[in-house]
């Protein structure tokens, strides 16, 4: 009979048991995605941040490349040859014109900008469309943020949105990664 009320016993241990870790997992797993999103999508935000921490890094050699209309080569670089570039390393081709580069990704708003993202600007003429592009290497808990480019006047370099040409062009974003 004690055979039988130990066997019983332990049954009822095992399952408690299987109860309890069964809780507990659920609810770790609920705390997870509550902080950082599942793990899966947690997997997915660390593979995005390594290519993006990589895109960045790959654009950062160029930085001094003087800028040469119509040219996308490490001899220079005009600005949609530059993120098309750097972009192309990394298996993602972008269309050759800043304006087509706008269509090449999802539509992002302001707020919502990660770095990686490409930014898209007015061009000299103020005529309203996308004249340029950068690629954003920052972004600050205020929303501004910093972007890598090719400029008509100090070839690649790192900009903010806030220097005032900028600030007042900015047209949208798009994300390709």
């Amino acid at each position: 009979m004690s055979f039988i009320k130990s066997k019983i016993s332990l049954s009822v241990l095992f399952i408690l048991l299987a109860i309890t870790f069964t809780s507990f997992t659920t609810e770790a797993q609920q705390l997870a995605s509550y902080k950082r999103g599942t793990v899966l999508e947690q997997l997915e935000q660390n593979s995005r941040n390594n290519i993006v921490d990589q895109v960045i890094s790959y654009a950062y050699r160029f930085r001094g490349t003087p800028y040469r209309y119509g040219a996308s080569s490490p001899k220079g670089f005009d600005c949609s040859g530059f993120t098309s570039y750097v972009f192309k390393r990394f298996g993602i081709d972008l269309d050759r014109s800043s304006r087509g580069q706008i269509t090449d990704g999802v539509r992002v708003k302001k707020n919502e900008l990660q770095p990686g993202d490409l930014v898209f600007f007015q061009g000299r003429s103020g005529r309203g469309g996308v004249g340029h592009v950068g690629i954003v290497t920052k972004v600050n808990d205020d929303n501004t943020f910093h972007f890598i480019h090719s400029a008509c006047s100090s070839g690649v370099t790192e900009s903010k949105n806030t220097e005032s040409y900028y600030s007042r062009r900015y047209v949208g974003a798009c994300r390709v990664l």
